[in-house]
């Protein structure tokens, strides 16, 4: 089963169309949603969304809680400072919501490769201590 990436609109209402076409034509499984729809979704392995300024930590405490497993900030007019901000409020990744197509596939990629990599990682682990 393909993993699924789960695209939140708001906030990236201009980018999110594109972007979620651009990751289907890669191959990805991609939902879209809104803030409001979001709750009546199940999570999904990577959500990408624009994190609100108000309480990023927060936000991203709820979404890691929900089950979301890897939270990607999107923006749609980044900064080092937005990035920085954003990574040490807990998102595992940042985004430009305008990257170039194959540069916005690549960028997922690593965040599946990644997570891929620390899943098997985990299994190792577990099976080494069953020794």
């Amino acid at each position: 089963m393909k993993t699924e990436l789960l695209l939140v609109r708001d906030g990236l209402e201009g980018a999110a169309p594109w972007m979620a076409q651009v990751l289907r034509d890669a191959g990805f499984n991609v939902r879209t949603t809104s803030r409001a729809e979001r709750g009546d979704t199940a999570p999904a392995e990577v959500v990408l969304l624009r994190i609100p300024d108000r309480n990023p930590t927060a936000v991203c405490w709820i979404l890691h809680r929900q089950g979301y497993r890897w939270i990607v900030a999107v923006s749609g007019s980044p900064s080092s400072q937005e990035c920085i901000r954003l990574l040490n409020a807990g998102a595992d990744y940042y985004i430009d919501a305008w990257l170039p197509p194959a540069e916005l596939v690549a960028r997922v990629k690593v965040v599946l490769r990644f997570s891929a990599w620390l899943a098997e990682s985990k299994d190792v682990l577990t099976n080494s201590s069953r020794i």
